[in-house]
Parts: C-alpha cells; sequence; structure tokens
C-alpha cells in the first residue's frame, strides 16, 4: 500500500513539476471551484479547459493552471450558461492565457448577445464554435449532446462529450439532467467510459433513467461543496455509483482538486 502511494505521489509530483516542462502523460484534473465545474484536459500534446467555475473562485482556476505549468489553451469549452460554470470568462479572456479555439453547446435559453462567452469575447475580436451531437473537436472531443434544445432548463443544453486519448476514456456530462438524459437514451444511449463524471454535481435529479453499470466505469468523479449546494453529493445517488462499480471521487475531500492520469494506467489522486 506504502509503494503504491508513493508511486501515485511521484506520478503527480512529475506532473505538476516545477521545472517548468509540461508532462506529456494525458490527464485530467477536475478543479476544487467548490459548487461548480472547471476542468483542465492535457491530451494529444494539447491542452484544454472545460468551464471555469464562479467568478470569484477564478484566482483557484489560474493557481491550477500554472501548478499544471498551462500557460495556452488549444480550447475552451463551455459545457453551458449557468454562472458556476460560465463566471470566469471574462477574467480568463482578460489572463493573458492564450486560447485557440472557443466552444460551447448550440443550444441555450438567453438570447445570443447576451451568452457570457459571447459577451466575454467582445472585445477580443475571437470567434465562438458552436457545439452539438455528432460534432468532434481534434479527434479527441465528440460530441453526443445535447440534441434538443430546451427553454425550460438550461441544465439540459449542456454539452455532453466523450473523452477519448486513445486509451482511456471519460464521459462528460457538464450539468446534464432528466430531459437530455432521456433523449440521449432514445439516441442510441451512452457509451462505455473508463471514467464518469457526474452530472450536475451529483444533485438527485441526475441519473434518473440510465443504467449506470453498463457504463462499465470504474471511477465516478463529482465537483460540488455540500456546504454550497446542501444536499450534494445525494447519497442514494452514491450508492447508486458504488452499485455500478466505481469509486467515487468528489473535490469536496480535496484541498485543491483529483489528478486522473489517462495515459497507461488510470491513477487518481487527491490533490
Amino acid at each position: 500500500m506504502l509503494k503504491k502511494l508513493a508511486a501515485l505521489l511521484l506520478s503527480l509530483v512529475t506532473l505538476m513539476s516545477s521545472s517548468g516542462q509540461a508532462s506529456d502523460e494525458d490527464y485530467l484534473y477536475m478543479i476544487n471551484v467548490g459548487k461548480g465545474d472547471a476542468i483542465v484536459v492535457h491530451a494529444g500534446g494539447k491542452d484544454y479547459l472545460i468551464d471555469t467555475g464562479k467568478g470569484e473562485v477564478f484566482e483557484k482556476v489560474l493557481a491550477a493552471l500554472n501548478r499544471l505549468n498551462v500557460s495556452s489553451l488549444e480550447g475552451v469549452f463551455l459545457t453551458h450558461t449557468d454562472k458556476d460554470h460560465s463566471g470566469g470568462l471574462k477574467k480568463l479572456a482578460k489572463s493573458g492565457i492564450g486560447v485557440v479555439h472557443w466552444y460551447a453547446s448550440a443550444y441555450y435559453t438567453d438570447k445570443e448577445d447576451k451568452h457570457p462567452l459571447v459577451k466575454a469575447l467582445k472585445k477580443t475580436g475571437a470567434e465562438v464554435t458552436w457545439l452539438k451531437a455528432g460534432d468532434s473537436v481534434d479527434g479527441i472531443f465528440s460530441v453526443l449532446g445535447p440534441l434538443l434544445p430546451n427553454a425550460a432548463n438550461e441544465d439540459d443544453n449542456s454539452l455532453v462529450m466523450l473523452l477519448d486519448t486513445g486509451k482511456h476514456t471519460v464521459l462528460l456530462t457538464g450539468d446534464m439532467e432528466k430531459r437530455e438524459e432521456k433523449s440521449l437514451l432514445a439516441a442510441g444511449g451512452f457509451p462505455e467510459c473508463d471514467v464518469f463524471k457526474v452530472p450536475n454535481h451529483a444533485d438527485g435529479d441526475v441519473c434518473v433513467y440510465m443504467d449506470l453499470s453498463s457504463l462499465n466505469a470504474k471511477a465516478a468523479l463529482i465537483s460540488t461543496d455540500p456546504y454550497d449546494k446542501p444536499g450534494t453529493p445525494d447519497l442514494n445517488l452514491l450508492d447508486a455509483l458504488n452499485k455500478a462499480g466505481m469509486q467515487v471521487y468528489g473535490t469536496y475531500d480535496s484541498e485543491n482538486g483529483i489528478m486522473v492520469t489517462l495515459s497507461d494506467e488510470i491513477e487518481i489522486i487527491i490533490d
């Protein structure tokens, strides 16, 4: 056990080396931004950011990028417009971190000129690439949803994507709730994955229809703060994830976040 722990810690030190040399090992790092989402992905030699958390905690995102030696991003994905996912966009756009591509869900509840990513990029000249089911980004991210717009619930307009590094897969679900879940099941269901990012901060209104065991995932990741969003993670959902064979990892148990290495064997480290 001690040898295994030492190996995991060595892996984390390698990925977060202070030498300034970025690791070539594929990984996903879920930043602890409280009740919100901000996920760094390094795959195919490129760096990506999925969501930015709330504006008031964006310094934690910048600190994580610095520790990971990420000074530029190939792509930034906004899964949907809720502030706990989009709040840091303006600060990111002004941060000096270079971003090649900006992506967002093609479906959203607000008018385009009020969309937080459009507003954040207004003075930069950068454009938004709008994604929906069937799209692919860099051969790494496959967009599964949304399939249909939901004018009543922004959570159900969330980007749902499969991250495929060539060795491992991660199902990324934003804040998908029941209607989007149901529409994806009707369209053919969810692919198997090694790691499952639990939607909507593991609230009790998610994973209602899907057969979690069919994912064949070994690990589930949850980003939330039980104090900021009481009732998360939902205890019944935690039980269902465990019964489906998943080991659950939550940012609420971390100081900085959760590191998932994706190159050879999957290793998960609470940072």
